[in-house]
């Protein structure tokens, strides 16, 4: 009995050892990424667009603190008619590699997704399977903001399929919640949902990580942008993704000939 008492005591210590080193590691990695990360975004002008977002209230969306001190955000998209989920999954898939000539002017991708708000995006660590852009377990580093709030951050693709994906924010190489993106076809179009949680589980520390985050980097003022961001950037699709996926297949280019109806 001794021993086995022994033996629950050091396995009891090791495991508070651990705890202590991993809480360790996310306070000094987040502090880290806040007291050393660049200074404030190179924002890109907006871009001249052939067409007008549709009115980004028509679409629901709505946010909460959970128990846990968390961010718990939803967001239901307009209806994309005319777009099936495997165009959508196809876009993004294509979103950090391409470029898009618009009006003669070539143009990353990402810069016509919204019109104001995107600077750059990267595929930071490629997938295990070599897919090229966006796939599952990839990493992605974007540079956006909203209104007067930039944005910087890298997600782990945890999952990606023609149905969505899931990407988990990480920092110092711990994940602060997820977001996940899901597309079902209906009707001749797509319903696309996006579900976010934005905060962390960890124990002890995790509270105050929270109320930071809810009160620094994720201010009520800021999630409203950040939502009207991601309606306005989803509906968007609408008018020019059909265009660029007929020419799937080629060098990652594409050529905006139309334009759509404002």
């Amino acid at each position: 009995m001794n021993i086995l008492n022994s033996c629950v005591g050091v396995f009891m210590k090791l495991l508070k050892l651990s705890l202590g080193a991993l809480i360790s590691i996310a306070v000094v990695g987040f502090v880290g990424f806040l007291l050393f990360a660049p200074g404030p975004l190179m924002r890109d002008a907006p871009r001249d667009l052939p067409w007008v977002l549709p009115d980004y209230r028509n679409a629901h969306a709505q946010w909460e603190v959970g128990q846990d001190g968390r961010i718990y955000a939803e967001i239901e998209h307009l209806f994309l008619a005319g777009i099936s989920p495997a165009m959508v999954a196809w876009f993004y898939q294509q979103l950090p590699i391409s470029t898009v000539e618009l009006k003669g002017v070539p143009y990353p991708l990402y810069h016509i997704f919204h019109p104001v708000g995107h600077g750059r995006i990267q595929v930071a660590e490629e997938a295990p399977s070599g897919l090229p852009g966006m796939a599952q377990g990839a990493m992605v580093s974007r540079e956006e903001w909203f209104g007067p709030y930039d944005s910087r951050g890298s997600a782990r693709l945890a999952e990606f399929s023609d149905d969505g994906m899931l990407a988990v924010p990480m920092v110092g190489g711990l994940s602060f919640g997820q977001v996940r993106h899901s597309y079902r076809a209906v009707n001749g179009g797509t319903l696309y949902k996006t579900q976010a949680v934005i905060g962390s589980d960890l124990p002890l520390v995790g509270p105050l990580l929270n109320w930071f985050i809810r009160t620094r980097l994720f201010p009520p003022a800021m999630m409203a942008l950040w939502q009207q961001h991601q309606i306005e950037e989803v509906a968007s699709l609408q008018f020019f993704l059909a265009e660029i996926y007929a020419q799937r297949g080629g060098e990652n280019h594409y050529v905006l000939a139309g334009v759509p109806l404002e």
